[in-house]
């Protein structure tokens, strides 16, 4: 059995598997353990209400995927992935339990006799648990852990997926809830469950931005997604409340109990997706999300990638930056510069910019009054930096404000 851990992948070797979910719970609530499964297109979505795997509807209709829940704290989902549709990507598998999964006595997902995955349950006040994915990849069934926690129990993770729990279509028209989550409840017989188009923000351009509002106690999620088999790194550059300016990466992955109270969920080297979480978004003033091509990736551009940024709440809101431009020689682009001054909410903007040499002659030009000349000696600085180099990081700065290939040289 080998042990994984947030982030990491593995190849699926069989063409049948048993994934098995176990938690133990105190109290009288032990057998009130729910666990469930999405059953995803290319789009992240289910295609219908029969791709939504639960209590009440414990199998996919052709039964290549099916739960057993006899047992509340162990139970298992049997999956021939030799019969899943052609147009399924990935299966989601969830957990939600009534009280916080920081009171379980221990939480785990195990494939087979093959891996096990138990993610870090200290201080995670959700009751909603995205644990792990199987998903396609070069023509192979590949397993990730993932372990990240959803305010607000399954509800907001099945409309994220597609699933209208109403049984009628979503008219919400801005990413500001107005009403309450809906909570799913277990029915006495089987309810089809339709799928919902769920409005969204999409920033296409840089300059547009949106806000969303963010209750006291709410994690913030920034998903950096590409489609692509190139190696992405996503980067949080931020400014604390104390005003120290630091970063979250492959390298710092950083703590959701400690400060900054931002984490980095992994590292993947593969078409797919990254993820940070801000578990106290109040603690921060600015975040700046940003992404780095590894020089193994050769020429290629991140709108080539496909690569984008999601930023959410975890329950109804979502905001997404996309790309615009082409840029095959820069090996970093910012995407989105998130702003947490006002109580209460937040503003995600797209500030799509790559590095490059004329956009650091740029920056420099704009903040000294100065462009820096290919063979002067003294040239303007800015945080120490008086020359382009490439492999430069961006650096967000206490205004909120930043500069690319300011930071610090990093290399893969």
């Amino acid at each position: 059995m080998q042990l994984i851990t947030n982030g990491q992948n593995l190849v699926v070797n069989a063409t049948s598997i048993q994934v098995n979910i176990e938690c133990e719970l105190h109290g009288n609530n032990a057998n009130e353990i729910d666990v469930s499964a999405f059953l995803l297109n290319k789009d992240n979505k289910t295609r219908n209400d029969d791709d939504f795997i639960f209590y009440n509807q414990p199998s996919s209709l052709n039964r290549a995927v099916t739960l057993s829940s006899g047992n509340a704290q162990k139970q298992s989902f049997t999956i021939n992935l030799a019969a899943i549709d052609a147009d399924i990507h990935k299966i989601v598998f969830v957990i939600t339990t009534p009280s916080a999964f920081k009171l379980a006595s221990f939480l785990k997902v195990s494939v087979d006799n093959l891996l096990e995955f138990s993610p870090a349950l200290t201080g995670m006040s959700e009751t909603s648990l995205n644990l792990a994915e199987v998903y396609r990849h070069n023509g192979q069934w590949k397993f990730r852990a993932i372990g990240q926690g959803y305010a607000g129990g399954l509800a907001p993770i099945a409309i994220g997926y597609g699933v209208d729990i109403d049984g009628k279509p979503n008219e919400t028209q801005s990413v500001t809830p107005t009403t309450p989550s809906p909570v799913i409840s277990k029915p006495a017989s089987n309810t089809a469950n339709k799928p919902v188009n769920i409005k969204k923000v999409d920033l296409s351009k840089a300059g547009e931005k949106a806000t969303i509002s963010l209750e006291k106690g709410n994690k913030l999620t920034a998903k950096l997604q590409w489609d692509t088999q190139a190696d992405l790194d996503l980067y949080c550059f931020y400014v604390d409340k104390n005003d120290i300016e630091e970063k979250v990466y492959y390298k710092k992955l950083g703590s959701l109990t400690a400060p900054p109270f931002i984490k980095l969920l992994g590292d993947s080297q593969v078409a797919g997706e990254e993820i940070v979480e801000i578990s106290q978004p109040d603690n921060i003033k600015y975040a700046l999300i940003c992404a780095y091509s590894a020089v193994s990736n050769g020429i290629g551009s991140f709108h080539s990638y496909k690569a984008r940024v999601e930023v959410t709440d975890g329950k109804k809101q979502s905001v997404t930056s996309h790309l615009n431009h082409n840029d095959p020689k820069s090996y970093w682009v910012a995407f989105a510069l998130i702003d947490f001054q006002q109580a209460g909410q937040v503003t995600i903007k797209n500030v799509e910019t790559y590095s490059s040499p004329s956009e650091f002659k740029a920056q420099m030009k704009q903040r000294t009054g100065k462009e820096p000349k290919f063979f002067s000696r003294s040239n303007p600085t800015v945080n120490g930096v008086s020359k382009y180099d490439p492999e430069r990081s961006p650096h967000l700065f206490k205004d909120g404000s930043f500069m690319m290939s300011a930071g610090i040289v990093e290399f893969k």
